[in-house]
């Protein structure tokens, strides 16, 4: 019980400086300001719904290439998580962007 709710505050306190790191990289970028709701709210968006789509592809591809075209599983997985790891920095560099 007591691990459960360390990582309860952990994970808070994890999302409470991934809105302070995007505030900042957006502000050295000359972002217009925005409020601290909307941020919060475009950095949920991202961690919570962006995120758990591109996991999900990304596993989705390392399965159908190894199931179905019998790529070897070393890699399926390197490619499935090349897959991810571009398309994720790809749609938080337009986050940064995105006015």
């Amino acid at each position: 019980m007591f691990s459960f709710l360390v990582d309860i505050v952990v994970g808070f306190f994890e999302f409470v400086v991934d809105v302070h790191m995007f505030r900042s990289q957006r502000s050295k970028r000359g972002s217009r300001e925005r409020s601290v709701a909307e941020d919060t709210l475009a950095v949920a968006h991202f961690d919570f719904v962006t995120l758990v789509l591109i996991s999900l592809v990304s596993a989705g591809l390392m399965l159908l290439l190894a199931f179905v075209f019998g790529v070897p599983v070393g890699w399926s997985v390197a490619i499935g998580l090349a897959v991810g790891v571009v398309w994720g920095l790809w749609r938080y560099s337009r986050l940064l962007r995105q006015q």
